[in-house]
């Protein structure tokens, strides 16, 4: 039976690779990317199986460079993706002491919201249904634009959502241009601040507004929640870093099981691009 399984455990994997990619994109929002890392896995758990079932020959001196390069490409490969995904789930979280403190702000991060594909993004609104009532002073910026196959701007979706479950429209602030998370983190904070602006004149709630240098306001004084899956806040806390929030507290939603391996991988392409772009700080 062992031997069996050694035989054909490649083999097994490439399989498993390949359905589960079948499931996600038939129930989640189509990723050509993560499409291409999958379809990678699958080719090395193929070229691994082939190599395992054709040993070297006596005859022959040593691996070929195709059989070198498959086997150190994997390593690297499947070992990126592992450290990946741990350092994303052990990356220090901040949560908010509910007792003592409350939420000024909370950004709350669209998902696709493709035809019968907003399990994700409904989480996330679900969430903030649950805080609003929590918090009910509390301000939510929904933010997202409309992405390809979308049927509407993912801020806007979130908007109709909380005002369908009761939640006043004073309460909601909209920013539906950001394409991606580093845009949302951005243009969120732009919009706090454009609100701090307008409520100022009459609730006074600005104790810090400038900082020494830069010409933006100084958003530490507010505590501020950054509202998303669970996979997602790492990249989302260490951009509010770098973009001058000490304390950015996280709020996460849940994710199904079942998705949670293919979101972590497609996470770890994120985490890697915006290291390469310099959008994160640790």
């Amino acid at each position: 039976m062992i031997s069996i399984v050694k035989k054909y455990l490649y083999l097994f994997l490439a399989a498993v690779v390949l359905v589960y990619t079948v499931i996600c994109d038939i129930f989640m929002t189509f990723s050509l990317s993560m499409n291409a890392v999958f379809f990678t896995a699958f080719v090395l758990f193929i070229l691994l199986y082939y190599m395992a079932e054709r040993p070297l020959n006596k005859e022959e001196r040593g691996p070929s460079f195709l059989r070198i390069f498959v086997k150190v490409f994997s390593i690297f490969f499947f070992s990126g993706i592992l450290i990946l995904i741990i350092f994303n789930v052990l990356y220090p979280k901040k949560y908010l002491n509910e007792k003592d403190q409350k939420f000024d702000y909370i950004i709350v991060f669209g998902a696709g919201v493709s035809e019968n594909k907003t399990e994700i993004i409904n989480s996330r609104i679900e969430r903030a249904v649950e805080y609003s009532q929590i918090y009910p002073r509390c301000k939510f910026v929904l933010t997202g634009a409309r992405g390809n196959n979308e049927l509407i701007e993912e801020a806007l979706y979130m908007r109709d959502y909380l005002k369908n479950r009761g939640i006043d429209d004073s309460r909601i602030l909209i920013e539906p241009r950001s394409i991606n998370t580093s845009e949302n983190v951005l243009n969120s904070l732009n919009v706090i601040k454009k609100d701090i602006i307008k409520r100022n004149p009459r609730e006074n709630i600005i104790t810090r507004p400038f900082k020494n240098i830069t010409d933006y306001f100084d958003l530490d004084f507010l505590n501020i929640g950054f509202m998303s899956s669970e996979f997602h806040l790492t990249r989302i806390n260490m951009m509010a870093k770098k973009l001058g929030i000490s304390r950015p507290y996280d709020i996460p939603c849940a994710t199904r099981n079942l998705y949670k391996p293919y979101m972590y991988i497609r996470e770890d392409l994120s985490l890697f691009k915006a290291f390469v772009l310099g959008q994160i700080k640790l």
